[in-house]
Order: structure tokens, then sequence, then C-alpha cells
């Protein structure tokens, strides 16, 4: 059964910093690219490179393929941008402006570099602009998109939501021109429940799960956009039962030197354990989103450790469907 996620092709990815929200993206992608959906993970400005994992050192803001063989033959149809503002100005330039000496000669001057730089919003607006443009007018040679599903690495929480909600500020403050319709044709993706759907990145600790649980909120009241799941990374595993557990306390009492040392840092790990698995209880409690939990894997992550990640996300998701209709909940994507 294939995940609801793959249903629409602009998926956002987003959370506080330092969550794994980047993690996550190329986890997902990974599962896309293997139902045969060709994806590309987009990265708005980012500074920690999809690509560094698949052995792509650059950032590149043109896509790039990730997994290819030693030929350099994609493998899988999976593919990573960064985009950057003035990459991001100068496509948006060229294509309005239709000739390059017309933008060179507007844009490309101090005087206009150093406006666009004032001009508040105006970089995320572009990158964000990109993003809209790859999902609504990439176009193959037989007329079909570009690109069957895109998964947005969007900023950390606050910038995050800022970022999202640009193209409503704009669409309602300034009526007409091309920056207004393309906010409007912008905010209409953002908010098509059968095109995009945000999912919500966190760690099972109290201040990653409360900021996670304003950020649900914001993105029902505040940005009005359909929601997905919520992903909880770097989940401890458990390593023995409450009856070892018990069993190990009473152990520990009675020893010294090493084997102390030894049973008393397994007893901090269940502690650890035991309050991750209450901040779980409560995110899946308030968030009201289908909820995936993903392992702490205890080692860098690699190409290696994104494929087991990609095949605990796939397994997670199914379940989190199946439960979401278990309980006749709202699917993803429903706003």
């Amino acid at each position: 059964m294939r995940s609801q996620l793959y249903d629409r092709r602009f998926a956002i990815v987003t959370g506080k910093g330092g969550v794994g929200r980047t993690t996550v993206a190329l986890a997902l992608g990974l599962v896309a690219a293997r139902y045969g959906l060709r994806t590309c993970i987009v990265q708005l400005g980012a500074r920690d490179w999809a690509g560094k994992p698949f052995g792509r050192i650059e950032p590149s803001y043109l896509p790039v393929p990730l997994c290819t063989s030693a030929a350099g033959i994609p493998e899988l149809p999976l593919y990573a941008a960064n985009l950057t503002p003035s990459e991001a100005l100068r496509e948006y330039g060229q294509m309005k402006l239709r000739f390059r000496a017309i933008y060179n000669l507007v844009f490309e001057n101090d005087v206009m570099r150093r406006l666009t730089r004032m001009i508040p919003g105006m970089n995320e607006m572009l990158m964000l602009g990109k993003a809209w443009h790859m999902e609504a007018m990439d176009k193959r040679n037989d007329g079909r998109p570009t690109w069957d599903l895109l998964i947005i690495d969007a900023p950390a929480t606050g910038h995050g939501v800022s970022l999202l909600r640009l193209p409503q500020v704009i669409s309602e403050a300034v009526p007409f021109g091309p920056m207004a319709e393309d906010a409007r044709a912008m905010r209409t993706l953002l908010e098509d429940p059968m095109r995009t759907a945000l999912h919500v990145v966190t760690l099972p600790q109290e201040l990653p799960a409360t900021e996670a649980l304003e950020l649900c909120q914001q993105v029902r009241s505040t940005l009005g956009m359909p929601t997905g799941y919520l992903f909880i990374n770097k989940v401890l595993g458990r390593v023995i039962s409450e009856t070892q557990r018990r069993t190990l306390k009473q152990v520990r009492d009675k020893t010294d030197g090493l084997a102390h040392s030894a049973l008393e840092a397994m007893e901090l790990y269940e502690h650890w354990r035991a309050a991750e698995q209450l901040q779980i209880q409560r995110l899946v409690r308030q968030s009201a989103l289908p909820v995936v939990e993903l392992p702490h894997l205890l080692e860098p992550v690699g190409r290696g450790q994104l494929e087991q990640l990609a095949d605990l996300a796939q397994a997670g998701m199914e379940a989190a469907d199946l439960r979401v209709q278990g309980r006749g909940m709202p699917s993803v994507g429903a706003a």
C-alpha cells in the first residue's frame, strides 16, 4: 500500500532547527523514487546540503541526480536542488523581461541589487516562487509535469512559517501586478489539499514537542494549509523489558565498581527513554496528525542509514494511514 503522502506533488517538510528535517526529507524522497516517482528535494538556501550523504559535495541550484552508478547513470529518479535568492532572481528576471540584455540593464547594477536586498521578504519570495514554478510550470517534452513529487526542505519553524505566509500577505496587500499574480498562484498551491501537504518533524523532547504542537496550530489557524504527517525523529529504542528493568535496579544496588557504573548507565538510559515516551504520547494526543516514529540510529547518517530510514518511514506511514482509517480521521492532505 502506497502512502497517501505520494498522492500530492508538493510536500513541505518543516520543524524546529536540529530535528532532522533534511534527513527525513531525503528518506521520504528515497521511498518516492523507489515507487518510480521522479522526485526532487528542494532546499531553500540551506547550509546543510542534501547531496552530501550521496557524495555530492557542492550545492547545485539546478536539480542534480543523487542516486547514480559508478558510470554516472541515475539508478533512482531522485534529485536535489538548493535554491538561492540571487540565482532565483536572475531566472525570474530573465523570464519576465525576456531578454538577457534587458535583465542585465535592470538588475545587474549596484542600485538595484541593494534595493532588492532591502525589500522585506524578497529573498524568500524568490526562492518560494522558484519552487512553485517547478511544480506548476516545468514540463517534459510530452507535456507532463517534470516532477511527480517536490519535497520542500523548508527553513526552521519560525522562519518557515513567515516564508509560507508570504504569498498570503502579498496577495492581500498588493492587488495588481505580476508579483501579485504570482503570489496568488503560490497561495493557491499552498492551500490546495489535492496538491500540497505540510509535514512536521520533531524530536521526542519537551521543547521541540511544544514547538511542533504550536506549529500544527499555526498551520491550521494562520496559514490555512493542508497537513500531512508528524514525524517524531530520533526515538530511542527499547533495550530491556520493564521486568528486566526492575531486576536491573535490584542487581545494581548490590554491585560496585565498573559493573555498578554500567548498570547505572543502563538505568539512566531507560529513564531517558521513559521521558521520551511521555512526549510521544503528548504529541499523539494533541497534534491531531498521523504520527510516524523514526528511530535514533546512533551513528552519522550516510546512504546506508538513509535507506534504513526510508524502509522505516514507509512502514510507519502505511501503519499511520491504517490507524487514521480505523478512527475515521481526515486523510493526509485534508485541511
